[in-house]
């Protein structure tokens, strides 16, 4: 399957991967053939990407890093704590009991755990599909899995990544706290609006502290998310190992995630793009070997892209390498800007094809 934006989908295409509503509901199925009226239905949703078959690639498996039905399920549960913990918010920031979603957030967290550590060697191919109204419960998801599976790679120990993945489901449980009007400005925000939002992990923190399941490394990673390696962070403008390794695993993927997400003041920058600014800015705000386990489990071009070389020739993602992130492997299938079918296909690696390079990305 290759991935899409809704405008460029066309009547007839097959959808290769379901849409389901943030509590889960299903929207429209995997196999459903698109018709024109569901291209506008997806579109006023405001789904940035859908996933199609696409029979040159049939050979090629697209794999979430967890099961639909363990993302949907926690989705919907952060959306659940989020909404509660934002309606029993009082001025001077203690909250009614949250203790009633305790019990499901750790068997959540759990299972994310569990799924990542059964499929430790894959590789993030699959962008997370979300309406524009459900970033925040789908970043803080999308966060917890990927920071999750970052420290797989580091060798956490299953009671560390219980930790890690608790405080990256709830990061960004502060933002409760911050006005609507901020978080949903689309011009620039004002001194005293951005003190605002850098007063979040501050806020998450202290509601989490008062939780039943409160650990103090959980609570490190929400109250240090938004801290940099050379002290331009906040809340508080620590420095190098100040900065709790757990907070910075969550940080630089808090950032790619954010990052690839269309937000209200700018679009989605592509994944390729993404990663090529964590990586001239990681030495500025990051541990470089930290970056390095990130970099190794995203796929700057995920599986069904459509790339244009440096020769002229295009085609599909169909591999990544893990310790080449930028240089996948590639179906070459069409030469020249007019998109000409190819005389003879032909798969190349661009790890070994050092001469040639990736010069944009197709929709």
């Amino acid at each position: 399957m290759r991935r899409v934006s809704p405008g460029m989908a066309r009547p007839g295409m097959i959808l290769a991967k379901g849409i389901l509503g943030s509590n889960g509901q299903i929207l429209l199925r995997a196999g459903v053939e698109i018709k024109t009226q569901y291209l506008g239905y997806l579109k006023g949703l405001g789904i940035e990407y859908i996933y199609i078959r696409d029979n040159r690639i049939n050979d090629v498996q697209v794999d979430d890093i967890i099961m639909e039905e363990t993302r949907q399920q926690a989705r919907a549960l952060i959306k659940t704590v989020m909404q509660n913990a934002k309606s029993s918010l009082a001025p001077n920031l203690k909250t009614k009991s949250l203790n009633i979603y305790n019990g499901e957030i750790v068997r959540t967290v759990v299972k994310i755990v569990e799924e990542l550590l059964e499929n430790e060697a894959m590789m993030v191919q699959l962008i997370d599909i979300r309406a524009r109204d459900e970033y925040l419960f789908a970043h803080s998801v999308n966060c917890a899995v990927m920071a999750t599976l970052v420290a797989v790679k580091m060798k956490y120990n299953p009671a560390e990544l219980k930790c890690l993945a608790t405080g990256a489901l709830l990061h960004d449980l502060g933002m409760v706290a911050v006005p609507e009007d901020i978080l949903n400005k689309r011009e620039s925000l004002t001194g005293d609006e951005r003190k605002t939002i850098e007063r979040h992990p501050l806020y998450g923190y202290e509601i989490f502290k008062k939780t039943s399941i409160f650990n103090a490394y959980a609570g490190t990673v929400i109250l240090q998310h938004h801290e940099r390696f050379q002290g331009q962070g906040y809340p508080h403008g620590l420095t190098g190992p100040k900065i709790n390794p757990m907070a910075q695993v969550v940080g630089i993927v808090d950032a790619y995630d954010a990052l690839t997400s269309e937000r209200p003041y700018r679009k989605a920058y592509p994944t390729h793009k993404a990663v090529e600014m964590l990586m001239s800015r990681g030495e500025e705000c990051f541990d470089l070997k930290i970056l390095q386990s990130f970099l190794s489990v995203i796929a700057a071009y995920p599986l069904g892209f459509h790339v244009v070389l440096s020769s002229g020739e295009s085609g599909l993602v169909i591999a990544n390498n893990p310790d080449f992130t930028l240089r996948p492997v590639v179906r070459v299938l069409y030469t020249g800007e007019d998109l000409a079918p190819h005389p003879a296909p032909y798969d190349l690696d661009l790890s070994q094809a050092l001469n040639l390079t990736i010069t944009e990305v197709l929709n």
